[in-house]
């Protein structure tokens, strides 16, 4: 069914649906291209092969064929030097409906509930105590490549834990300690910073790093800001102040996700 008409060329249903799409793709891939500071790159293969296109045209076949081949190395090269950002990419997009049984045991709606009242519990202590903290709640992908780099522990998920590990005088403050399901399972350990070019220039290591390990597995953060004792929260690569409330909500429906 016709729309409009550009000149004589009709457009229908099907080719706005169709423009929509490809505009909704090409947004989508500049915008990962920018976050991960290859924006320049991005652009130098859209004029290549702009470049393709025309000389295909004009019939120009040994430069066409040169650039095609030029096109297929870069992009060899390109998925060796991009495999870490790669793999961040299927990892956010592997978050599918229905995986619930890959959790780590099954955490009852009571349960959900008591350890969201712990860590609520546990980061205004810390918040009132001016200690920085950083802490980790596992979802479905496995954290054992990060657990490996810290200290491996068996505690209960309760407030006075939280403050013995990120006592400033504490062996154990440096790092993350990593949660999963009712134990906290490690801690001191190092997650990957976020390299986000849009983050604000005020985020220390701490929030970076907060973003960055819910940005390559499924992963909640909750951060305590040592220098104003503000409490942060980040999910799939998202971080925001949040109060307590509302962050005991988002655990709870955290742990009893399907």
């Amino acid at each position: 069914m016709e729309i409009f008409r550009i000149g004589l060329i009709p457009i229908t249903w099907r080719d706005g649906i169709d423009i929509l799409l490809l505009a909704l793709l090409l947004y989508g891939a500049l915008r990962w291209f920018y976050r991960t500071n290859l924006l320049g790159v991005a652009l130098f293969l859209l004029i290549l092969t702009i470049f393709l296109k025309i000389t295909s045209l004009l019939g120009l076949l040994a430069t066409s064929f040169l650039l095609k081949n030029l096109l297929t190395w870069i992009g060899l090269v390109l998925a060796v030097l991009m495999a870490p950002e790669l793999r961040r990419l299927l990892y956010s997009v592997r978050l599918l409906p229905g995986l619930g049984f890959l959790r780590k045991g099954v955490i009852t709606e009571e349960k959900a509930e008591k350890l969201a009242e712990e860590l609520i519990e546990s980061l205004q202590l810390l918040a009132r105590n001016n200690l920085g903290a950083l802490i980790v709640i596992e979802g479905n992908d496995d954290l054992n490549t990060f657990i490996q780099t810290g200290d491996a522990v068996q505690m209960p998920v309760e407030a006075r834990m939280f403050l013995v590990i990120f006592e400033k005088r504490s062996p154990l403050h440096d790092g993350a300690a990593i949660v999963r399901g009712d134990k906290i399972v490690a801690v001191r350990c190092t997650l990957p910073l976020s390299e986000r070019l849009d983050l604000p220039q005020t985020l220390g290591q701490r929030h970076r790093a907060a973003i960055g390990i819910t940005e390559q597995a499924d992963a909640m953060t909750l951060v305590v800001s040592e220098e104003t004792g503000l409490i942060s929260i980040a999910q799939r690569g998202e971080l925001r102040r949040a109060l307590p409330l509302e962050i005991k909500k988002q655990l709870i429906s955290f742990y009893l996700r399907p």
